[in-house]
This record gives structure tokens, C-alpha cells and sequence, in this order.
């Protein structure tokens, strides 16, 4: 799982050709050269394809977790998109000498955090359709906490321009956390 993780998470990082698509009213984002849809639908097809092979043969459940999975990065972004714009125009640490940038960093890192518990919460929850071993406390939490962490990364890669830095260990984490819920004590059980 953390192998296709990283392959997905390449993929991922790959710019969109598609130009931007935002439904306005409200404003939300769905494609973006620099967070391309096609990341949400090469992540949720492996987890598709993971439990395909490994734990559900029913199609539907499998489709649904690759939708879920998807709704999952649509929400992460724009939870993320929607904490950061919030933050950096707050009032947050007044007027002192460098507010604006510490307003920008809490902004990213918390948008971050947010956005990332967020995708991975949907992600398990979507997982969870097709295995009931996800649907444990200790397997979907563990997916929500590690999706959490790993997006804290959102900072450094923005502030490096390279999505890569998010993309690959948020992806990989992700999967190895759903990995290790589906093996352990209940493990592949449908």
C-alpha cells in the first residue's frame, strides 16, 4: 500500500492540463493547476483497486470508496483554502511587527492540519463501505490523526512551491495507516 501510495502520489503531482474549475456560490474548488483534481481520482481509484483485489469484491462498495475518496480531496483543499483565507484575514496578533506573516504561517499550518484530517477522514469513511475492519475506532482514527499530521506539510510546500512535499508522504501515510488497519486483529474481513 505505501509503494501505490507513492506511485498515486506522483501521478498526483503531476500539473493539471485541465484549466480552473471553481462552482461559484458558493466559491468552491475543483481543479487547479497547482492542486489537480486528478489527484483526488488516482488516489481513490487505488484504494478502489486495493480492496478489489485484497477485500470486497462487490464493485459498488469499491466505486463508492473511490468516490468518497475523491469528496474527500475536493474537501480537504477547500476546508484548507477556506481556513487559510479566514485566518490570514483575521486580526489575528493585531498590528505588531511581523503579524502578516505569522497570520500566513498559522494560516497554512493549521488550513493544513485541517484539511488534511478532513480528506482523511472521508477517505476512511469511504474505505469503511467496503471494509469492516476500517470501521474500527482504532483503524479509522489512526487514518484521520496520520492524515492530520502529514498535512502540516501543506506549509512547506507551498512556501516551496513543490505540492510534491505534501502530496507523496500525505499519500503514502494515508495508505499505510489504511493498510495497517485492514491487516490488523480484524484484518480483510468484508
Amino acid at each position: 500500500m505505501a509503494a501505490l501510495g507513492l506511485v498515486t502520489a506522483l501521478i498526483s503531482s503531476l500539473p493539471s492540463p485541465l484549466p480552473d474549475i471553481r462552482l461559484s456560490n458558493p466559491d468552491i474548488l475543483i481543479n487547479a493547476r497547482a492542486v489537480p483534481l486528478h489527484a483526488g481520482i488516482a488516489f481513490g481509484a487505488m484504494i478502489a483497486g486495493v480492496l478489489w483485489l485484497w477485500v470486497n469484491r462487490d464493485p459498488a462498495k469499491c466505486f463508492l470508496a473511490m468516490m468518497m475518496t475523491l469528496a474527500g480531496w475536493l474537501a480537504a483543499v477547500n476546508t484548507a483554502n477556506d481556513v487559510i483565507n479566514t485566518i490570514q484575514g483575521s486580526a489575528l496578533f493585531g498590528t505588531m511587527e511581523g503579524a502578516k506573516v505569522y497570520r500566513e504561517m498559522l494560516g497554512w499550518l493549521t488550513g493544513g492540519l485541517l484539511g488534511g484530517a478532513v480528506g482523511a477522514g472521508l477517505t476512511a469513511f469511504g474505505t469503511g463501505v467496503a471494509a469492516t475492519a476500517i470501521r474500527r475506532p482504532e483503524a479509522w482514527m489512526l487514518i484521520v490523526v496520520v492524515g492530520a499530521i502529514a498535512g502540516l506539510l501543506l506549509y512547506s510546500a507551498a512556501l516551496l512551491d513543490a505540492i510534491i512535499l505534501l502530496f507523496v508522504p500525505w499519500q503514502v501515510a494515508v495508505a499505510t495507516a489504511i493498510a495497517y488497519g485492514l491487516t490488523s486483529r480484524d484484518g480483510f474481513r468484508a
